[in-house]
């Protein structure tokens, strides 16, 4: 049995200090995991994605579909698509009026490209009201009583 030679603070200060050196590239190895792991915290929300399913700025050039956006009187018309909800937009000049299929209270949180979050209101017919947005993408993740998707990214 190797006897230690901790019987001085300093002595036992030095070999502390290289145990604990000697445990970086563990915790190199653990911060990797762990910033793997934590990454995995969204994936419910992002697997659970509305995608756009229509847009009325593309559909100009099948005139079946561009019937949508004469009847609505919308700038543009937007449909994500997913199971449980549905989101529905129309841009309107510069608003934007959604709804949430099937109707229900919640809340929306407009994600836009730089970060910036904002919190919406949805009443219980599911509709709301986005507040005037940066220029750039967005996306929406809805949390209702019926269920909780996020839209794919795109611009308005």
């Amino acid at each position: 049995m190797t006897r230690h030679r901790w019987d001085d603070d300093d002595r036992l200060l030095e070999d502390l200090a290289a145990a604990v050196r000697a445990t970086e590239p563990l915790a190199h190895t653990i911060a990797e995991h762990a910033e793997g792991a934590l990454s995995w915290r969204t994936i419910d929300d992002d697997l659970l994605l509305a995608s756009l399913t229509f847009d009325s700025s593309m559909a100009a050039a099948d005139p079946a579909r561009a019937e949508v956006r004469a009847e609505s009187n919308a700038d543009r018309v937007l449909v994500f698509t997913s199971t449980p909800l549905s989101v529905e937009l129309e841009v309107v000049h510069s608003e934007v009026f959604g709804q949430i299929l099937p109707p229900s209270a919640g809340e929306i949180r407009v994600e836009t490209a730089d970060g910036t979050t904002l919190t919406v209101v949805v009443d219980e017919s599911g509709f709301f009201e986005l507040p005037a947005l940066p220029a750039g993408a967005m996306r929406l993740r809805c949390d209702t009583a019926t269920g909780r998707v996020v839209t794919d990214w795109v611009q308005l």
